[in-house]
């Protein structure tokens, strides 16, 4: 696996911007070109105690370093940083792509702190003017590692950090590459007609963002009713780039939620529509490994990726609506060809600990009641805040809950996304308490 990046090298003002490759590959040796192979281990030793020290494990392999221009052992320490990120990419804590485009500056501690240039203020890029590489967009750098660049340096941005888990921890910028968009976000669903019950709970459940299953036959309007949650998020977000993913069933696992292809993690569907909606059609003609993967992921908001190629750490949070076929023929309840026990392996298709996890589950197609509310209402109350401190119960209501068989007999999981739906019920028709009326659609809405 082959890395590329940039280094910013303040000893060498005339050249400060040096091309960085590093090379992966089986085995163990260290090789260099165009720095001392002496002053190249310092780093990597200094680099590998610094991940260690941050509970980060350091890559194995063998490594071949190579700059342009040539640096001298007074320059190699400031390439640590960009080093770092190259280490960092083979372990799946960054993204290739981004490192094109950045330059690194920096000095690491054994105890992965970082420290700018340590050389005398008569050094200015001011006066030499340094032509800044069209390739580099941004300069991450330690505390002081930019005062030598000129004011029309001509970057897009800087960022100066102060530890080496400030550039773990960065956001990804792969998000705003891949940027995939909703069809409209705009669209609503009033030319859908009936379907109030789906309505109203499509829109509680992406105010709160719970996951959705919605059952119907084909042609009933699941995907319609999918089509518009991008507006009810974008709504409730305050934004209008809300991404929309609506992959095919054959993506898999490794297209659901990433994959190592040739030593680069991929991220998957599922990290690409963080902060959006992600839409499964089909949802039981996914391939069950791939259905199953989705059960960590929905609580965690967090992959961990490890591979024999290389690791990996996204997190992302969307909206899952997921929508499927009430049975294998696809025909509804009134004109259903399929035998009973092949009804019975359709639902089994889906596991309870995954059921569990989808809050809202819905029946489309059998509805002819409108929604209590407006498109222009509901999204009037998609941007109104949730209290802050949960909605009181009433008594009845909290006595009626506490003591009723589906309390008992239900996991842990499922008691408390029962009361926050019953809050968000509450929160729905505008009630100041939870009533029975709330508790008893929780129930409803669970299935």
């Amino acid at each position: 696996m082959l890395i590329r990046t940039w280094g910013f090298v303040a000893t060498k003002p005339h050249a400060p911007w040096v091309s960085v490759e590093v090379r992966a590959e089986r085995g163990a040796l260290v090789r260099t070109s165009g720095l001392p192979s002496g002053a190249a281990q310092e780093s990597l030793a200094r680099l590998r105690a610094a991940l260690a020290h941050v509970g980060l494990r350091p890559p194995t392999q063998a490594l071949t370093l190579h700059v342009h221009p040539t640096c001298t052992k007074e320059d190699v320490p400031h390439l640590d940083l960009a080093f770092a990120a190259a280490l960092l990419t083979l372990g799946g804590r960054l993204q290739a792509h981004d490192l094109l485009h950045t330059a690194y500056a920096g000095t690491l501690t054994l105890a992965g702190d970082l420290h700018g240039p340590s050389i005398g203020p008569a050094t200015s890029f001011a006066k030499i003017h340094t032509v800044v590489p069209s390739d580099v967009q941004r300069l991450v750098h330690a505390p002081g590692g930019d005062r030598f660049l000129s004011d029309r340096h001509g970057l897009k941005c800087r960022w100066e950090i102060s530890t080496l888990l400030e550039l773990v921890d960065s956001t990804p910028s792969w998000r705003a590459l891949v940027n995939p968009k909703p069809p409209k976000l705009d669209q609503g669903w009033e030319d859908i007609d009936g379907e109030g019950h789906a309505k109203s709970w499509l829109a509680i459940a992406a105010k709160h963002r719970l996951p959705v299953l919605m059952s119907g036959p084909p042609g009933c309007g699941k995907t319609s009713l999918a089509q518009a949650c991008p507006a009810l998020r974008s709504r409730r977000l305050q934004t209008s780039n809300v991404p929309w993913v609506a992959p095919h069933p054959a993506g898999g696992v490794a297209g659901l939620l990433g994959a190592c292809r040739r030593g680069t993690p991929q991220p998957g569907v599922w990290a690409q529509a963080d902060g959006g909606v992600l839409f499964l059609d089909e949802f039981l003609e996914w391939a069950r490994p791939a259905r199953e993967s989705l059960r960590h992921v929905m609580e965690t908001d967090r992959l961990e990726l490890h591979r024999a190629e290389g690791a990996a750490i996204w997190t992302s949070k969307p909206w899952i609506v997921a929508a499927t076929n009430p049975c294998a023929c696809g025909r509804g309840p009134d004109r259903c060809l399929c035998t009973p026990a092949q009804q019975k392996l359709h639902r089994r298709k889906c596991s309870a600990p995954l059921l569990e996890r989808f809050a809202v589950q819905l029946d489309v197609g059998h509805d002819p009641t409108p929604c209590p509310k407006t498109w222009d209402d509901i999204l009037d109350w998609m941007g109104r805040p949730f209290p802050t401190e949960d909605i009181p119960w009433e008594d009845g209501a909290r006595h009626g809950w506490l003591n009723s068989d589906i309390r008992r007999q239900a996991s842990m999981r499922v008691r408390a996304t029962m009361e926050k739906l019953a809050q968000a019920h509450a929160d729905w028709r505008g009630g100041d308490t939870v009533t029975e009326e709330d508790l008893k659609a929780a129930v409803e809405s669970l299935g």
